[in-house]
């Protein structure tokens, strides 16, 4: 009898199957040709960091690593489904065991030669279970039971865990966790390969600007199909007001904007908006060490104290869904029944009363982002009307994302964070392990219940079981009261009418490699 185990072999089983344009000499005196678009620009809103898979900061870097490394799999166009890249087989064997075999002949840029079954074992392996230096990637939990690569010949290997993990292929395998590095160039560049990656996929980088971004050229050693574009300029616009101004005069060609910005894009000639539902998560945290917020009943009355709607009316224009909890739909596991907190400032002062706090002097730490700065000014006036007077820090990016890392995390208070999600619900709860505080668990939300709870998920591979599992997370932590959720955001991609643009739902993991002219 075919068991659960034999189908969800066959659905993972991958086997490999995978034009060049013949030029007429007299297409060469074509106008249409000689103006064709070779050269494309894209806004990120953080600037780049690290072009390392396992150190990266976010999609920022992400959309560019994507892009520049070859991963066994990969997704679809458009898609979360997944297709083979560098690997010729790709099979799950069993719920601990993967075996791969990669085509030959991929070879990475600046001569550092052909990719390996020892290349993967590297890329995976240093992510927690040998890690370079003792460097630990903030990514491990994307390979929560990885124990190792077992190279077993020069293009194949097999891939050992010591329990299942749900959303291996999807979060690890096919995503930035997955890209392939050259073992070789890692090793003899340390640092510097950060800013100077060695991939073997569609895109090499061919330089990085502290406060400009990267541009990308085509990799005409890339043994798959041929990019649309030569070059690609990833370009840094933090003020999303001057990314506006960019698109409309042609200096760009794709960015995903706030609604406010977006919206009155609809009647820009040459320009077209797109709108589709987010997949990202905005909240105001609460550190949990710091005093007065140490108290449960301080906790509590800051969430009473606010009212999501008036400050999403204010910072999204009313655009943007509230948000309840932290899995939203359609991600499995999503919380439909979690509590929805009205404003309640009686209840709120009481709480504060109780635990002999009813004059609070605190800060709301919050990114340069007009969005951020307006929910916060309305949060501001709202706790000031229950006893907590709030100074807003705003900080710009370089700071803003070091302000909850290390010891310097002990110090916040309050802050407003979005976190860029994936359709996997580990993957949104990882960041809140007791084990990320100091690094993204800002509000240094200590919950062995949640731990325990987060691995349960993983390794269940029941979607039911896993569904009611995570919901029991998401209710550890909504009794913190550390969480505050504002929106789970709304993505608006505009870009000229030119560019056809790829990305997976959400607009936040972008395929430059599949953009394509119009």
């Amino acid at each position: 009898m075919q068991n659960d185990l034999e189908l969800s072999v066959s659905r993972r089983a991958f086997v490999a199957g995978s034009v060049a344009a013949a030029a007429s000499p007299l297409l060469g005196a074509l106008p249409a040709l000689a103006q064709a678009k070779t050269s494309i620009a894209v806004r990120i809103e953080r600037d780049i960091t690290v072009l390392d898979p396992a150190f990266r900061g976010g999609p920022h870097d992400a959309n560019v690593i994507r892009c520049v490394y070859q991963r066994l799999i990969k997704q679809k166009d458009g898609s979360v489904e997944t297709e083979l890249d560098a690997a010729a087989e790709l099979k799950q064997v069993s719920p601990t065991l993967i075996e791969f075999t990669l085509k030959p002949g991929q070879m990475f840029t600046d001569g550092f030669g052909e990719m390996t079954a020892e290349d993967v074992k590297f890329s995976f392996e240093r992510f927690a279970v040998a890690p370079v230096d003792g460097k630990i990637s903030p990514y491990k939990g994307d390979w929560t039971g990885l124990t190792g690569v077992e190279v077993t010949g020069t293009y194949t290997g097999k891939i050992n865990l010591s329990q299942p993990n749900a959303g291996l292929l999807a979060i690890a395998i096919a995503d930035a966790s997955g890209c392939i590095v050259s073992k070789k160039a890692v090793l003899a560049r340390g640092v510097e390969h950060n800013t100077k990656p060695v991939g073997s996929g569609p895109y090499q980088v061919v330089s990085v600007e502290k406060q400009r971004g990267a541009v990308l050229k085509r990799n005409p050693a890339y043994s798959g199909a041929k990019p649309t574009f030569e070059e690609i300029k990833v370009n840094f616009i933090q003020d999303p007001k001057t990314a506006e101004l960019a698109l409309r005069s042609g200096e760009l060609d794709f960015a995903v904007l706030p609604p406010a910005i977006a919206e009155p894009m609809r009647s820009a000639q040459g320009i077209v908006v797109d709108q589709s539902p987010g997949l990202a998560y905005v909240w105001l945290g609460i550190n949990m060490e710091k005093p007065p917020f140490t108290d449960l009943r301080v906790r509590q009355a800051v969430r009473l104290a606010l009212d999501v709607d008036q400050m999403l009316l204010a910072g999204f224009n009313g655009k943007a869904p509230r948000l309840n909890t932290l899995v939203m739909q359609p991600i499995l596991g999503a919380w439909t029944e979690a509590p929805v907190y009205k404003r309640n400032v009686i209840e709120a002062k009481k709480l504060l009363a109780e635990a002999g706090q009813t004059a609070i002097k605190t800060r709301i730490t919050i990114l340069n982002q007009p969005s951020y700065q307006t929910m916060a000014l309305v949060a501001q006036a709202l706790l000031k009307e229950v006893g907590i007077t709030a100074e807003l820090d705003v900080q710009e990016g370089g700071t803003y994302w070091d302000a909850g890392k290390g010891d310097a995390g002990k110090n916040l208070d309050l802050f407003m964070m979005r976190f860029n999600g994936k359709l996997d619900p580990n993957f949104l709860m990882q960041w809140f392990v007791s084990s990320q505080i100091g690094t993204w668990n800002w509000q240094r939300f200590n919950s062995p219940e949640f731990d325990r709870l987060y691995q349960e998920a993983i390794v269940e591979s029941d979607p039911a079981k896993r569904a009611a599992i995570v919901i029991k997370a998401q209710q550890e932590m909504d009794k913190s009261a550390a969480f505050v959720w504002l929106t789970n955001d709304v993505a608006f991609a505009v870009r000229r009418a030119s560019v056809k643009p790829a990305y997976l739902p959400g607009a936040l993991d972008w395929q430059l490699d599949r953009f394509t002219s119009v």
